[in-house]
């Protein structure tokens, strides 16, 4: 019972540790996602938390980006990540894909 509980005390000490660090939310699509790489490390957000990690500041990366998201994607998403995670800083990597798919409206068309 007491292995137990000191199980349970670890548990909740850790997450209220993350809790309290600031949180940095990195949204975007496969460039933030890390596709096509052989391992997640090499993608730049493993890097960046890599980095803050090396030189000591006290962030939490969280990456919510998904491959072949597009800017609607992303808007559509975005409430319910910023509402979950809570950032101190959002960093925006969309647009990429947008030029592959199809415009929705007349508004898209050149004038």
């Amino acid at each position: 019972m007491k292995r137990l509980l000191a199980l349970f005390v670890l548990i909740v000490a850790s997450a209220a540790a993350q809790a309290e660090a600031p949180v940095i939310l990195v949204f975007g699509d496969s460039i933030s996602a890390g596709y096509g790489l052989a391992r997640v490390e090499q993608g730049w957000v493993e890097l960046l938390k890599t980095r803050l990690k090396e030189q000591g500041y006290g962030y939490q990366v969280v990456n919510a980006s998904v491959s072949g998201e597009t800017t609607a994607g992303g808007l559509a998403r975005l409430p319910r990540a910023l509402e979950l995670h809570h950032p101190s800083i959002v960093i925006l990597e969309l647009g990429g894909n947008d030029g592959l798919r199809p415009c929705p409206s007349r508004r898209c068309a050149p004038t």
